[in-house]
């Protein structure tokens, strides 16, 4: 990475990937968490040969006074059918899981011509429409 990229790295959604291909949420993301556990992260970047990037976090010694039960899921709430617009695989996946795994009947295309082609062969009612981007 060149010095103004570097510079800007873990701004929220900044990127270098073309117009709808990256959030720009991904290192900032990690930066918050990194700071909240009272860390840092240091950055080495040549450009045309990679980055490194070492995460510190604080040393906890000892057993924690507490012990988290781990949360049971919500719950199903919703029975209404969701078209959801997104052309990462990846991301349209997960989404249509969560989604799915809280009850919604969730339709999905990859890109906008599909999500046509989807309601006009969807028989009932389609109540919200997500694209994300």
């Amino acid at each position: 990475m060149n010095a103004e990229t570097l510079a800007r790295i873990f701004e929220p959604f900044f990127t270098t990937k073309e117009l709808g291909k990256g959030t720009g949420l991904g290192l900032a993301t990690v930066y918050g968490i990194v700071r909240q556990s009272g860390g840092h992260i240091l950055v080495e970047s040549e450009p045309g040969k990679g980055s490194t990037f070492r995460i510190y976090l604080p040393r906890i010694e000892g057993v924690p006074e507490q012990v988290v039960e781990a949360v049971s899921p919500l719950p199903a709430r919703g029975s209404e059918t969701i078209l959801v617009v997104e052309d990462q695989n990846e991301v349209r996946a997960l989404v249509q899981r969560v989604l799915g795994d809280y009850g919604y009947v969730v339709l999905s295309a990859g890109e906008i011509a599909d999500a046509i082609r989807v309601v006009e062969r969807h028989s009932g009612p389609i109540h919200l429409l997500s694209r994300i981007w």
